[in-house]
């Protein structure tokens, strides 16, 4: 047969034959048992030996043989948990579609808010020898993580702060992930952004119109007004004016505006006005302070734990105005609940008491029938009921008054201009009730004793 030179690339992907002229022409046979030899088993092209056989090209490479490659894999993709999530409406249940305008994305952090699939091994292949070829990796996932995203070991994508999830994808299909921690709106809280939930701080650069919500666990700085609106947060509301239309609520740790109309407020530390508090209900705060020049309280009632400041407090009018300091409001208020619901929980059983025992006597006479006997029954589980709530009202009530008296402080009342008839001022449960003006005065109870003192700016 004809001299055969058979050669194999690095790589193991392809076998050339060339054929040298002896005399002698070669069969497939041959051929085939040459690559055998040389230890190709996988990819022989059959036909081209066959070819070879029965035309030779001699002094040639031919490719007599190749491998089999490997398939790419799927490759990786992103999935997010939360993009799916709406609210549904069930069969006759009524809408407040302030709650579906622009709903935003929110997380919290250390949430777990998607994860990032690796990309799969395509089929295995062949070499020229018969050895396997592991399968080629997709492409990876095109993501990238940007602001307050992190990516764990096991590819789960993990909140680092609590704010907006903001999501876009670019033209050639990556995707951007982010947290913005501070949600702004260029404009109204109304029907185009519905009521807003968010666990960072928020920022309105318009009002917040009337029966929208606003609740964040962050700081709420709004340009414009409030307007008989709920607006809740657990650090600061920042405003420029509150009208609240005897329904507007404003809770937060700390809260500052330029006025007040009409609002109920609530503070743990802190609420500065600088213009104006007309006909406001203030249920509990450490501190009121108006401090804007010719500042004025008129109407309402304001309960602080230490002090209620303003440089008119009243009106010329005598509008009736409630101040009250030096004791905790909520605990006050606790107390007087407590003893509303103990009196009336008294009178209720001294009405059921007598009932029981009649039918009791009637039931030993056997004068009574089966229906009576359950009703009797009914009365003695509600009379037990009742007695209970009363026994452990009573008990909190004492514990109460105890807290009362421990937590009054140095609470102070300060007109710095005028404090006009028509005011009632309670300073640790003591009450002064002016029949006239007052002019720039301290109210204080000193010894359990209420005494006035010249109120001196700048002291």
């Amino acid at each position: 047969m004809a001299i055969t030179k058979i050669k194999t690339t690095e790589d193991r992907i392809k076998a050339y034959l060339t054929l040298i002229y002896d005399g002698r022409i070669p069969t497939d046979r041959e051929l085939l048992k040459s690559l055998h030899s040389a230890g190709i088993k996988h990819g022989i092209k059959y036909d081209v030996l066959r070819s070879l056989a029965l035309n030779p090209v001699y002094n040639e490479a031919i490719v007599v043989a190749e491998a089999t490659l490997p398939e790419k894999g799927e490759s990786g993709y992103v999935e997010l948990f939360k993009l799916d999530e709406k609210k549904e409406v069930k069969n006759n249940e009524k809408i407040d579609f302030r709650e579906f305008a622009k709903n935003i994305i929110t997380v919290e952090i250390g949430e777990k808010i998607g994860i990032i699939h690796p990309p799969k091994l395509g089929k295995p292949g062949k070499d020229i020898y018969g050895q396997k070829i592991p399968g080629r990796p997709g492409n990876p996932a095109k993501v990238v993580l940007e602001k307050n995203v992190e990516k764990d070991e096991k590819g789960n994508i993990i909140a680092v702060a609590s704010g907006e999830l903001k999501i876009r994808k670019d033209i050639d299909g990556t995707v951007y992930i982010s947290i913005e921690e501070i949600y702004e709106i260029n404009g109204d809280v109304d029907f185009n952004t519905g009521n807003i939930r968010f666990p960072g701080k928020v920022l309105i650069r318009g009002s917040v119109r009337p029966d929208f919500i606003v609740e964040a666990d962050g700081d709420i700085e709004i340009y414009g007004e409030i307007e008989l609106a709920k607006v809740i947060s657990k650090q600061t509301v920042k405003t420029n004016g509150i009208k609240g239309g005897n329904k507007g609520y404003i809770k937060a740790k700390n809260i500052f505006a330029r006025f007040a109309e009409n609002a109920i407020l609530e503070a743990e530390e802190a609420i500065s006005i600088d213009k104006s508090m007309i006909n406001c209900k203030v249920l509990s705060a450490k501190e009121v302070i108006l401090d804007g020049y010719n500042s004025k309280i008129v109407g309402g009632k304001i309960k602080a734990l230490k002090k209620v400041e303003a440089y008119y407090i009243g009106s010329p009018m005598g509008v009736n105005t409630e101040v009250e300091v030096g004791v905790d409001p909520k605990l006050y208020e606790e107390y007087r609940n407590l003893i509303e619901i103990t009196k009336k929980d008294t009178e209720e059983l001294k009405a059921i008491t007598p009932q029981i025992n009649s039918l009791l006597k009637k039931v030993k006479q056997m004068k009574v029938k089966n229906e009576t006997v359950l009703y009797i029954k009914k009365l003695i589980d509600k009379a037990t009921t009742v007695k209970a709530r009363v026994e452990e009202n009573k008990k909190r009530i004492i514990q109460l008054k105890k807290l009362i008296e421990e937590s009054k402080s140095e609470g102070i009342v300060i007109a710095r201009k005028m404090l006009y008839p028509g005011v009632s001022i309670r300073v640790n449960n003591k009450l002064l009730a002016p029949e006239k003006g007052i002019s720039s005065v301290q109210i204080m109870n000193i010894n359990d004793e209420i005494k006035l003192y010249a109120y001196v700016q700048g002291e």
